[in-house]
C-alpha cells in the first residue's frame, strides 16, 4: 500500500486496467478501490504532467498533483486538515485569491464534502487573518491559488495548484 503519493489520477469510465497498464511504467501506481481512481508515487511530477498533457496516457480523463498525504478516519479528518493546511497560510500573498475544493471518495455515511470545506477553508481564511493582519479573498471559481483535498477512503491528498499550473496542464482538473 503506497503511504508517500503524490498523484491522483482520474481514468475514462471503466478504463481502470488499460490506464493502470500505462501508467505503472512512469511511476508506482495502485487502484483505489474506487473505479476508475489511480493512487501513484512519480518521481518528477512536472514530466508526468507535461506526458499527461501531451497525451501520452489515453485513458486518463484528469489528474491532481498531491503535496502531502497522509491517513485519517472520520473523526480525525477535520482536525488533521486544520493543522496540515497551516503550511499553506504564506503562499498566499496580498491580494491573491484562493479556493478550497474537497473531493470525497468513501466516508459518505460520515462526512459532508461541503462540510469539510466550510469548516476547514473558514479556518483557512481566519487564520490568514489573524496571522497576517488581512481579510483574504475567496474565489471559488478561478482562484490564484487552489487547495484541493482529495479524500479516498481513509486516505488524504492536498494538492496545492496554482492558477498558472491548471492553465498550462488541461489535465490538472479539481471538481
Amino acid at each position: 500500500m503506497l503511504e508517500d503519493w503524490n498523484v491522483l489520477a482520474v481514468g475514462g469510465e471503466n478504463a481502470e486496467g488499460e490506464l493502470f497498464e500505462e501508467l505503472e511504467e512512469d511511476g508506482e501506481f495502485e487502484r483505489s478501490g474506487f473505479r476508475d481512481v489511480l493512487i501513484g508515487s512519480v518521481e518528477d511530477i512536472v514530466e508526468f504532467l507535461e506526458d499527461a498533457e501531451n497525451k501520452k496516457y489515453t485513458h486518463l480523463n484528469r489528474v491532481i498533483p498531491i503535496d502531502d498525504a497522509f491517513f485519517v478516519s472520520p473523526e480525525n479528518l477535520i482536525e488533521i486538515l486544520k493543522r496540515r493546511i497551516e503550511w499553506y497560510i504564506d503562499e498566499i500573498e496580498p491580494g491573491e485569491t484562493f479556493g478550497f475544493r474537497v473531493e470525497r471518495r468513501g466516508m459518505k455515511e460520515d462526512i459532508s464534502s461541503q462540510k469539510v470545506e466550510r469548516e476547514v477553508g473558514g479556518y483557512f481564511y481566519d487564520l490568514i487573518e489573524k496571522v497576517h493582519g488581512r481579510k483574504p479573498k475567496v474565489n471559488l471559481k478561478n482562484p490564484d491559488k487552489l487547495i484541493a483535498i482529495e479524500i479516498v477512503g481513509n486516505r488524504c491528498g492536498i494538492g496545492f495548484i496554482t492558477k498558472e499550473m491548471r492553465e498550462k496542464y488541461s489535465m490538472i482538473k479539481v471538481k
